[in-house]
């Protein structure tokens, strides 16, 4: 079984020593912002730290006859770079004295759906998030006046990017030796779990959302192009073989 991830770890490692120093020592935020994202941002903090052993674990079950480990040390990397976000947005959260969240209800569910799941559904839930938060960064990026923040976001968003080629990357090789059939099953899911997920974010963070300039049909065709952007990087082909990404 070929499942080579050479290329993704070594851009992991490059992007390790590229990330911009942070500094929010006399960040300023203003009462009217704090009141629009602080709840946000606590709940997006936590879904950012997650420490992925349950899909750590799906990917090494994945890879047990597969002399290629490459994909299981992207995989740490990527996991490393999720909790770096959360550990900027800790930062910014310290600074203005915005408590974080033990635990929330919707990253316990996205929690646990990975947790009795496939490596490829473990996937597909990523990069639901992945696709979401690519929107939602945008919106918080406008939001603020926080130059803390608003770097926060701009690096974010650069790796939310890439993100989504890794996982649309991963999902790809799974779905190539497959039926077709079987693929566009795949597809549906991917489009039915994003869909249901959109509701819930509206829900909880419309407040930065629409004060970003995302109201709630441009929160859903941002998104919907995000996913198209998706879809077609795991069926994109070239003369019958996927071009990549680097």
């Amino acid at each position: 079984m070929e499942f080579r991830f050479t290329a993704w770890r070594d851009y992991f490692h490059r992007n390790q020593s590229a990330v911009r120093e942070l500094n929010c020592k006399h960040d300023q935020l203003s009462k009217t912002e704090r009141r629009v994202i602080c709840s946000s941002v606590q709940q997006f903090q936590i879904g950012e730290s997650s420490e992925g052993l349950y899909l750590i674990a799906a990917a090494k079950r994945f890879l047990r006859d597969c002399t290629d480990k490459s994909y299981l040390e992207a995989l740490i990397l990527f996991i490393q770079e999720e909790q770096r976000h959360a550990g900027e947005l800790e930062i910014f959260m310290n600074r203005h004295n915005i408590p974080k969240l033990k635990k929330h209800w919707v990253d316990q569910v996205f929690r646990r759906l990975r947790r009795f799941s496939s490596l490829e559904q473990s996937i597909t839930v990523l990069l639901t998030a992945e696709i979401i938060a690519a929107v939602y960064y945008d919106a918080l990026k406008n939001v603020t006046g926080s130059v803390c923040l608003q770097s926060i976001c701009e690096q974010i968003l650069i790796d939310e990017e890439k993100h989504i080629e890794f996982q649309a990357e991963a999902l790809r090789q799974l779905g190539r030796r497959r039926l077709k059939i079987t693929n566009m099953f795949a597809v549906l899911s991917r489009f039915i779990l994003l869909t249901c997920t959109l509701p819930v974010v509206w829900l909880y963070h419309r407040k930065v959302l629409k004060a970003g300039g995302k109201h709630f049909f441009i929160f859903l065709k941002e998104t919907y192009q995000e996913y198209v952007r998706a879809e077609r990087l795991i069926n994109k082909k070239e003369n019958g073989r996927v071009r990549s990404s680097f």
